[in-house]
């Protein structure tokens, strides 16, 4: 399956609904942008209401609508700026990047359950968004078209609504630069995990960015690729290394906030809620507690911990970029431990 035909199907399963003119509406509001047509100079959006994004990633908060409720819109992409300024929206809080099965959909998670958040997990229009620009770099106003997206994300619903964190997808790491200048002032967060129990995960469960050919990852600078994509471990173990490469490179470069795994959940109510200035009275607290217990991609299952992986994906020959990880990831460590001493 080539990565266009792959993508041109996600976006089909995005956009079916009952499709409704943009000139019936009197503002987008309650709308979100999911996919762009750039080809064609279009955004199309999908209408949420009022529903809160709680499930673990924007599309799981999609797919709760029923085939009855879905409602989806074109637009011109050049319109985006005239239908953001009337909009209420929150400036973001913090962006949140990661290596994948490292305990961000925890964090977001954790975030989503304080009704002050407004929490996007891995927005799908990003992603279209960072396709279109690796492949048309000379993409005219690209840095202002990203900012409307995230202001269209960032829409502020109820009077509650205080605070808007957005999570990008592991294989976004290499546009850390791109998302810097566009908002310079805005908090990162790098979370990463020991190389072994990742790749274990994966192993279990492979992730979309760890199967050679089945995404468009923009950018990783996957090592011996060729060799690599003839057998799926050695290929999943070159991607993570190319991901901590990249955090490593740009926790020095961008000023990110280094998260361990092995810090969640107590980070954030002994960290992360001051930093962020999130208000939590006890109930708040206790629920956002709660939610730490269970189960980050299954909010209604209690959390027992990681399956045993056994030892297969270690004697896999996948030795040389393990290696390299473990080298990152002590990289890393050093590094955050150092920030957090100074």
């Amino acid at each position: 399956m080539s990565i266009k035909t792959s993508f041109a199907a996600e976006d089909r399963a995005l956009l079916r609904g009952q499709q409704i003119s943009a000139d019936q509406l009197s503002s987008m509001l309650g709308w979100y942008p999911v996919a762009i047509d750039a080809l064609k100079g279009t955004l199309h959006w999908r209408h949420l209401g009022e529903a809160r994004f709680l499930e673990s990633f924007f599309l799981d908060t999609l797919n709760q609508q029923s085939r009855e409720q879905r409602q989806v819109c074109q637009t011109i992409l050049e319109s985006l700026p005239a239908q953001i300024e009337c909009m209420p929206r929150l400036a973001p809080a913090a962006f949140i990047f990661h290596v994948s099965r490292c305990g961000s959909t925890l964090l977001t998670q954790m975030l989503a359950s304080l009704p002050q958040c407004i929490v996007m997990s891995e927005p799908p229009v990003i992603d279209a968004f960072f396709r279109y620009l690796h492949e048309h770099p000379e993409f005219q106003n690209a840095t202002s078209v990203f900012q409307n997206l995230i202001a269209a994300l960032g829409q502020r619903r109820s009077t509650e609504d205080s605070h808007f964190f957005i999570k990008f997808d592991s294989w976004h790491l290499p546009w850390i630069p791109f998302v810097r200048e566009a908002y310079p002032d805005v908090p990162m967060i790098f979370l990463y995990r020991e190389p072994q129990a990742v790749l274990a995960s994966h192993y279990r469960q492979r992730g979309p960015q760890m199967i050679p050919g089945l995404l468009n990852t923009t950018r990783l600078q996957v090592e011996d690729t060729e060799i690599a994509a003839a057998d799926f471990d050695v290929y999943a173990a070159s991607v993570l290394h190319s991901m901590f490469c990249a955090g490593l490179e740009h926790a020095v470069a961008e000023d990110l906030l280094l998260l361990n795994y092995q810090q969640l959940p107590g980070v954030m109510w002994e960290d992360l809620l001051g930093r962020f200035r999130l208000d939590c009275d006890e109930q708040s607290l206790a629920k956002l507690k709660e939610r730490s217990g269970l189960h980050s991609k299954h909010r209604y299952t209690s959390f027992t911990g990681d399956p045993q992986s056994g030892d297969a994906v270690l004697t896999k020959p996948t030795s040389d970029f393990v290696q390299l990880c473990e080298e990152k990831y002590s990289q890393l460590e050093r590094f955050r431990l150092k920030v957090k001493i100074c």
